[in-house]
């Protein structure tokens, strides 16, 4: 099932404060925000940042499919897929059982060596950041925002900070085979 209405996920902790990462359909994708859900208020952190119907290397993956499916019973995960050029891309994005966190999990299946893969994010709140080679955190409205991306293995990603907001990318990228990186996005 396509969605086109917005759709939203949340992962709160026990005192009822958390994220909620939405997607929002413009123009031929899903555009995601992360927002820190406080007080009964969202305040928005990230938004993705997205290319054009005509980029073949896009600074986030183009997700044009999305479908929430509950993975176990009260806990949906949103699984997204998408393509430009000769590429396709998936992303499932689920909370963590434990915390107030989202897993983001993204594959991209290249047939040519990439210009470049990714997960771009606009930072849309004011807030000072501080990152790492794995990870980066945001403070935001008197909370604590982590991205913290895989360090090993298949999946591994490194995080880098930009003048407006942070990239994600696969610590390994190889011409012709599906390139994986994952991270969490998790309130502290």
């Amino acid at each position: 099932m396509e969605a086109r209405e917005p759709v939203s996920l949340n992962a709160m902790n026990a005192d009822g404060v958390g994220l909620q990462v939405q997607f929002i359909w413009r123009q031929d994708r899903h555009v995601h925000t992360i927002s820190l859900m406080i007080d009964g208020r969202s305040v928005p952190v990230f938004e993705s940042v997205e290319g054009s119907n005509v980029d073949v290397w896009p600074p986030s993956p183009p997700l044009q499919q999305l479908s929430v499916e509950e993975l176990r019973p009260e806990t949906q995960v949103a699984l997204l897929v998408g393509m430009a050029g000769k590429s396709h891309w998936s992303m499932s994005v689920e909370p963590a059982d434990d915390r107030a966190a989202f897993v983001f999990d993204v594959a991209c299946r290249s047939r040519d060596a990439a210009e470049q893969l990714g997960s771009g994010y606009l930072l849309l709140a004011d807030g000072r950041s501080t990152s790492g080679e794995h990870d980066a955190t945001i403070d935001v409205a008197g909370r604590s925002t982590r991205i913290r991306c895989d360090r090993d293995g298949p999946t591994a990603a490194t995080v880098k900070e930009g003048p407006r907001g942070l990239r994600i990318e696969p610590a390994t990228v190889i011409a012709g085979e599906t390139t994986r990186w994952r991270y969490a996005i998790e309130m502290k």
